[in-house]
């Protein structure tokens, strides 16, 4: 029975911030949906570059099936075929691919943007957990100290050092200790849940636990080196240029779309009728 219990107890799942990373980027939701729309972006830049579809008519007129004798309802018929191909002009389907391109690579830059600021609320929800964690350990800690400091005055309440008064107060304030261990159970347990949410997992809270340090380090940037970072790897300042360089391909598209594009056409007609 013992083993039977110690094989079915369920495992504790305890998750480093690469673990947690590589989880929430394989399941959430968000990114999943950013991911298929920049699959769309890149299927419509082969639409773009399409060439137009040439036009193939065929047709026959004048049947008369209720003729006299002889029967001939196709003594007048007027068989006619027709084709035609547009011509376009003025790189109209350059810029069409260039224009789903840009869109393509905002889509991406957009998605990227996406991604780090979900990131930024998951590793935000990790240090959570770590640091109640290690707001719980404190309160235990003090709340063990506290016990050995009433255990103290017990001894000299016993060998009359101080009055019953005395030790009632001091025994009284334990609960403030008490509290606050409490307060740090319910906080890491809140921090947990919001961690699970974000990592969209099914694990129960008690079974949950993450490690890592937690440890303060000074970090000391000049805002120059800062602003120069920012510039380089915040995907929305690139999503922002690369709308900018949309915008000028759409108005030569559009310029383009003013000029007048020729059509190729045939034409061919069985004329007399044929007798039949």
């Amino acid at each position: 029975m013992g083993v039977w219990s110690a094989s079915g107890a369920p495992a504790q799942k305890t998750l480093t911030w690469e673990d947690a990373k590589r989880e929430f980027e394989a399941v959430n939701p968000t990114i999943q949906a950013g991911q298929i729309g920049v699959r769309e972006a890149r299927a419509e830049e082969i639409t773009a570059f399409l060439r137009p579809n040439p036009e193939l008519t065929a047709s026959v007129d004048q049947i008369n099936p209720f003729t006299a004798n002889p029967y001939q309802p196709f003594a007048n018929t007027l068989p006619f075929v027709s084709g035609s191909y547009l011509i376009e002009r003025q790189h109209k389907r350059a810029l069409r691919r260039e224009s789903a391109r840009n869109a393509t690579a905002i889509v991406t830059s957009q998605l990227a943007d996406q991604t780090r600021n979900l990131l930024f609320d998951l590793r935000n929800a990790f240090v959570l957990v770590l640091q109640h964690k290690a707001v719980l350990a404190v309160t235990r800690e003090s709340l063990v100290y506290y016990d050995r400091v009433l255990e103290v005055s017990r001894d000299r309440f016993r060998a009359g050092d101080i009055a019953q008064v005395d030790l009632d107060r001091l025994e009284l304030q334990r609960v403030q200790f008490e509290t606050d261990v409490q307060t740090a159970l319910v906080n890491l347990r809140t921090a947990k849940i919001q961690l699970r949410a974000l990592l969209n997992d099914r694990t129960p809270v008690d079974q949950l636990d993450v490690t890592g340090p937690f440890d303060y380090a000074e970090i000391l940037t000049p805002l120059e080196e800062l602003r120069q970072m920012a510039s380089e790897n915040r995907p929305d300042l690139r999503a922002a240029l690369q709308a900018v360089d949309k915008a000028k391909t759409d108005y030569r598209l559009a310029i383009a779309n003013a000029s007048t594009d020729p059509t190729v056409g045939w034409n061919l007609a069985r004329d007399p009728p044929i007798p039949v």
